[in-house]
C-alpha cells in the first residue's frame, strides 16, 4: 500500500484543483490578484488539503499562510519576468522526467502512476509543464536574491546555541549509500525481430490491411495511450522525448511515420492533428525484450565487480562512473541524492524496501551482493550497494548534523533578505487580496491595496 506520505507527494506535484467539492461541480474564484498573476481559491484549498495529509492542522492562520506563499511565489514570477529571466525547457523537461521517475518508483511503476492520475505520463507532463515551470522560476529568483549570502561557523555555532534544548529536533535514523546499477540491453537478434515485427505492422496500416486504432490496442506496449487507439492527446512540443518531437513535427495530418528507435523502443506513429508548437498523434510503441541471459551477464559482472571493491582493488566511486547505468547516481560517485530535499542523506522510512532491508544489514563500507530490481517501467535490473554512513535517531548536534545544522543558519539568514527585499517590492507592485482575506495576520503589508468581490 502507498504511504501517506508519497500520497502527499504526490497530491503536490498533481493537483491544482479544489478538493472536497461534490462530483461535477467546479466552485472557483479568484482570491487575490498581483501584477498580472491571479491567484484561485482552489490553489489555497489544494496547499491546505496537502498540509492536512502531511498531519498538520488545517485552520484560518494556517490557510492565511498558504495564501501569503502564493503571493510570494506570484511575486517572484513577476519579478523574474520583469528582469528576463528565463526557465530554461532543458531544466523544465529534467525535472518533470525526475519528478515522475521518483513517483512512478513510489507507486509501483508508470502504469501505476498512470492509474492513480487517471491520465498517460504524456498528459501529466503537458499539464504540469507550466506549473513546474513557475516553480523552477521562483526557484531561480530565490537563488538570485539569496547568492550573497555567506555564514561562518562561529555564526553557525551562535545559531545552534540559540535553540533552547528543548527545541533541538530529534533525527530519525538515516544513511548515505552508493550503487551500481545495470540494466540489460537486449541482444541484436531481438532489436531485429522487434523492428521487422513493427515494420510488418506499418506495412499493414499503409496498405489498409489493419487500421491504426486496431494496431494500437492489441500490440503497443505504451500502456497509457494503448487503450486510446494510440492517442496522445494534444502535447506542445517539448512534452515527448526529442526524436519523437522531431518526427510528429515532420508529419503531416494524416501521414504515417517510419519506423523509429527512441529510449523506449521502436514506434511509428500517425498524424491526427498539428496546431503551431502543439500535435496530437497516434502511435504504437513495441519494446525489444531482455532475456534471462542478458540479465544474468549483468549479475555476473556486478558480482565480480563487488568482489573487486571488498578486495580493495577498485573504489566504488570508480566502479559506478565507468559501470553504472543510472545517470544520476554515476555522475555523484555513485552516490544516491534523495529528491525531496536534494542531500546525501535518506531516513531510512523514505527508501524503497528492498534498499531499506539491504542496508538494515550492512555495515559501514560494506558492499551488498547484485540485487535483482523492478524498474519504473517494470524492466528488470541488478544493482549493488555500498553503506557510506549510518545515523543512530539522537538529538540533532553538532558534530553529526552540522551540515544540516548550517542549512538551517543559513535559511534564517536567506529568510531575513528575502524579507528585506519583498517589504522593498510590495509597495511598487499592484496587489488586491480579496475582503475574505483582508484581515489575515500576513508576516508583510499585502493589503495595502485591498478590494472587495470575487
Amino acid at each position: 500500500m502507498w504511504n501517506a506520505s508519497t500520497l502527499s507527494l504526490l497530491f503536490a506535484l498533481l493537483t491544482g484543483v479544489a478538493v472536497g467539492q461534490p462530483a461535477g461541480i467546479v466552485i472557483d474564484r479568484v482570491v487575490a490578484v498581483l501584477g498580472r498573476e491571479a491567484i484561485l481559491h482552489s490553489e489555497v484549498t489544494a496547499r491546505s488539503e496537502q498540509a492536512r495529509q502531511n498531519g498538520s492542522i488545517v485552520d484560518r492562520e494556517s490557510t492565511c499562510g498558504e495564501l501569503e506563499d502564493l503571493l510570494f511565489e506570484k511575486l517572484l514570477i513577476e519579478q523574474g519576468r520583469i528582469d528576463s529571466v528565463v526557465v530554461d525547457d532543458v531544466q523544465v523537461d529534467a525535472e518533470l522526467d525526475r519528478r515522475i521517475r521518483y513517483f512512478a518508483s513510489q507507486l509501483g511503476g508508470e502504469v501505476k502512476l498512470e492509474e492513480f492520475y487517471g491520465k498517460t505520463i504524456a498528459e501529466i507532463r503537458a499539464e504540469f509543464r507550466e506549473q513546474v515551470q513557475d516553480q523552477l522560476m521562483v526557484q531561480t529568483m530565490q537563488q538570485k536574491l539569496t547568492s550573497d549570502v555567506r555564514i561562518t561557523p562561529r555564526e553557525v555555532q551562535r545559531f545552534f546555541n540559540r535553540i533552547p534544548h528543548d527545541s533541538i529536533p530529534l533525527i530519525n535514523a538515516e544513511v548515505e549509500y552508493a550503487m551500481v546499477l545495470r540494466e540489460p540491453k537486449p541482444s541484436t537478434e531481438e532489436e531485429r525481430r522487434v523492428r521487422r515485427k513493427i515494420e510488418e505492422f506499418r506495412e499493414s496500416v499503409l496498405k489498409g490491411e489493419k487500421d491504426m486504432c486496431t494496431v494500437a490496442i492489441l500490440y503497443s506496449e505504451d500502456p497509457g495511450s494503448a487503450k486510446e487507439c494510440g492517442e496522445l492527446g494534444m502535447v506542445p512540443v517539448g512534452t515527448m522525448v526529442p526524436e519523437f518531437d522531431a518526427v510528429a513535427m515532420s508529419l503531416k495530418e494524416g501521414e504515417v511515420s517510419q519506423v523509429f528507435k527512441t529510449q523506449y523502443g521502436y514506434h511509428f506513429m500517425q498524424m491526427v492533428e498539428r496546431r503551431g508548437e502543439h500535435y496530437n498523434a497516434r502511435h504504437v510503441l513495441m519494446r525489444p525484450q531482455v532475456g534471462s541471459a542478458e540479465l544474468q551477464l549483468d549479475r555476473v559482472l556486478l558480482d565480480s565487480l563487488a568482489r573487486s571493491i571488498r578486495a580493495g582493488e577498485a573504489p566504488f566511486a570508480e566502479v559506478a562512473a565507468k559501470y553504472s547505468d543510472d545517470e544520476e547516481s554515476k555522475g555523484t560517485n555513485g552516490v544516491v541524492i534523495e529528491p525531496v530535499n536534494n542531500t546525501a542523506r535518506w531516513d531510512m522510512g523514505a527508501l524503497d524496501q528492498q534498499a531499506f532491508f539491504v542496508l538494515d544489514k550492512l555495515k559501514e563500507g560494506e558492499v551488498s551482493d547484485p540485487q535483482l530490481v523492478v524498474m519504473p517501467d517494470g524492466s528488470k535490473a541488478y544493482r549493488i550497494l555500498q553503506l557510506i554512513l549510518r545515523t543512530e535517531p539522537h538529538r540533532a548536534n553538532l558534530k553529526e548534523d552540522y551540515r544540516m545544522i548550517q542549512q538551517a543558519a543559513e535559511g534564517e539568514e536567506r529568510s531575513k533578505a528575502v524579507d528585506t527585499w519583498v517589504k522593498d517590492r510590495i509597495g511598487g507592485t499592484y496587489v488586491r487580496v480579496n475582503e475574505e482575506y483582508a484581515t489575515c495576520p500576513f508576516q508583510q503589508d499585502w493589503t495595502k491595496k485591498t478590494a472587495t468581490g470575487n
